[in-house]
């Protein structure tokens, strides 16, 4: 109903201002109709859904990067801890080839 007031007035305007022939005048209005419902345009409530995805998207990154640092930590702490323990065993090697030497 509401497209056909459009397409109605769009029509009128056509005929009236742009001093069209009728026919003519309807199938422009026709055409940009059609153009129209085609036309994949964005609105502001497909933006804003689209928006919202993305944020989740990000929050969902976020929670897998702060788990990989968490876990990036605990092998920083196990390797510095290996090579404590490597030098204090390569310590005790050499300390004791001084005293047998």
């Amino acid at each position: 109903m509401l497209r056909t007031k459009i397409m109605a007035t769009a029509v009128e305007i056509l005929i009236e201002k742009g001093r069209f022939d009728p026919k003519v005048a309807l199938g422009m209005a026709e055409a940009i109709e059609a153009s129209i419902m085609n036309a994949q345009l964005v609105t502001v409530p497909i933006l804003d859904a689209r928006l919202q995805e993305l944020r989740i998207s990000v929050v969902g990154l976020e929670t897998k990067m702060e788990s990989i640092k968490a876990e990036l930590v605990r092998w920083v702490f196990l390797v510095m801890l290996g090579n404590v323990a490597l030098t204090m065993g390569a310590t005790a090697m050499l300390d004791a080839l001084k005293h047998l030497g």
